[in-house]
């Protein structure tokens, strides 16, 4: 992640909505609910907030098996 060089720039956010999340890796609400309650997708709770870490959403999506493969 970068620092933004301009003040017309955004940051990206270190943390993510379940719904951003979602939407980040193009998976449906309810697969992306399967992989947090199999502890595939790291999840922390502030306060009563769900947030996902953008770094970990990444990695758990690079931990995911390959298409074609058997698990």
């Amino acid at each position: 992640m970068s620092i933004p060089s301009s003040p017309h720039e955004v940051a990206e956010p270190l943390a993510l909505s379940i719904k951003d999340a979602c939407k980040l890796s193009s998976l449906g609400r309810t697969k992306f609910y399967q992989l947090l309650k199999n502890n595939k997708i790291p999840a922390r709770k502030c306060g009563r907030r769900t947030i996902i870490l953008r770094s970990e959403l990444e990695e758990a999506l690079k931990s995911l098996p390959l298409a074609g493969r058997a698990a």
